[in-house]
């Protein structure tokens, strides 16, 4: 591989490649599932089919990611993120093809929905590769006292990408609903030609890689019987699934709610989305970059925010303020992602880096297998009863982030906090 360059070999340099992968990432992913319920209706297909689609490829993401994060321990960080990018972008043209056989009548019923599963779930093993390995590489440049901060820029990134997804997707989708996800598949290859050209080797090194396959899988997997972060995987999952049948239902709600057309509804998703992206990532500039907050209290921000989005989602019909529950929402989101990573990284040392990456990473993942099945299915049942179970989830999940806060005072602080 060709070696990077001395300019590349700043520290701001290596930042900015790292948060730029896991920017592009999130674009692509926000522009998918702001496209999805349009492009579902179009090809004819029901809610739950399209909440198929997406549980089933966040399964496969869950399983492959914690896999990908030991395996940037044995091999490194920067070929999992070259082969996570990699994947996405050739991913992203298939499940383009699937459905623009779909969308011309070439493609139907029980066959689309098979396809458009497999596609999916053959892009999300390769694209687990990504976030663990980015999150796993800021920890190896991140001292820990600031590795709150170090987690709360890749939640910064994330949400960029999201603000640039669903705005792009929205706008593109006036046109066709196929062509963003073309254009996204070019800008995650570049960015992968990138991270391969100028991204220096992770300073963490290991012993000789054990390359048994079963050894691999097993020691990737065993991250989730890992009691140390029992409370830390439940908290992100609860908190994903929440986010998940928001995100997977709002489609469905323009349309029905606000009597738009697919296109239509593509666009105000899009919009909706951009602006919790917005606030999100303002909320982290401000509360987690200038402010320095703890981790903790990150996370006792986000339950009652999400709990908020979710009463104004169950009330009102109006386009304003559905797109003001969205944006308490992604704030939320914003606040919880980088604690659950920085709390999660904070309890092992570098050797363990990867696997926790990966674990961390899985959350989202996690959260999106039950939430759009779920989700979608009460959905058909009455547009409210998705909304109602986010208010009511938040209830147990307010005690569990009071418990955890309860653990840190008899813990040392640099444990759990992420602050000195």
């Amino acid at each position: 591989m060709p070696a990077a360059s001395p300019a590349a070999r700043s520290p701001a340099f290596v930042q900015t490649l790292l948060l730029a992968a896991v920017g592009v990432t999130a674009l692509g992913q926000t522009l998918v599932f702001t496209l999805l319920p349009s492009l579902g209706r179009s090809t004819g297909l029901a809610e739950i089919q399209v909440g198929l689609i997406i549980s089933c490829s966040s399964l496969a993401f869950a399983l492959a990611s914690p896999i990908w994060g030991y395996l940037s321990e044995l091999y490194g960080r920067r070929p999992v993120l070259i082969i996570g990018l990699t994947g996405y972008a050739v991913g992203t043209v298939f499940f383009a093809v699937v459905f623009h056989l779909g969308l011309n009548g070439w493609l139907t019923g029980g066959a689309l929905v098979a396809c458009l599963v497999v596609a999916r779930m053959s892009q999300a093993v390769i694209m687990a590769a990504t976030p663990p390995a980015a999150a796993a590489y800021t920890a190896d440049i991140t001292a820990p006292e600031a590795r709150t901060r170090g987690m709360g820029r890749i939640g910064a990134a994330n949400n960029l990408g999201t603000v640039l997804g669903p705005g792009i997707g929205g706008l593109l989708a006036a046109l066709t609903l196929i062509l963003p996800l073309y254009l996204v598949a070019g800008v995650v290859a570049c960015m992968a030609l990138l991270i391969f050209l100028l991204l220096p080797p992770s300073p963490y090194r290991t012993q000789a890689p054990d390359t048994r396959v079963r050894s691999v899988m097993a020691t990737g997997l065993r991250a989730y019987t890992d009691t140390r972060f029992r409370d830390l995987l439940i908290t992100g999952v609860v908190l994903f699934m929440s986010f998940a049948l928001v995100q997977q239902t709002l489609g469905f709600l323009f349309q029905d709610a606000l009597h738009m057309s697919p296109s239509a509804a593509a666009g105000a998703l899009g919009t909706a989305m951009m602006a919790a992206a917005v606030t999100s990532l303002t909320g982290q500039i401000l509360v987690v970059q200038w402010l320095r907050a703890p981790a903790l209290v990150l996370l006792a921000m986000a339950v009652p925010l999400i709990g908020a989005g979710a009463l104004l989602l169950w009330l009102f019909d109006q386009r304003l303020a559905l797109t003001g529950a969205v944006m308490l929402v992604g704030l939320g989101i914003g606040f919880g992602m980088p604690a659950i990573m920085a709390l999660a990284s904070l309890r092992v040392d570098s050797s363990e880096q990867g696997r926790v990456a990966g674990l961390a990473s899985a959350c989202p993942s996690l959260g999106f297998i039950i939430g759009p099945l779920t989700g979608t299915a009460l959905y058909s049942v009455d547009h409210r009863f998705p909304y109602i179970m986010v208010a009511v989830l938040m209830v147990p999940l307010a005690v569990l982030v009071w418990r955890l806060r309860r653990r840190t005072e008899t813990a040392p602080k640099t444990d759990l906090s992420g602050e000195d």
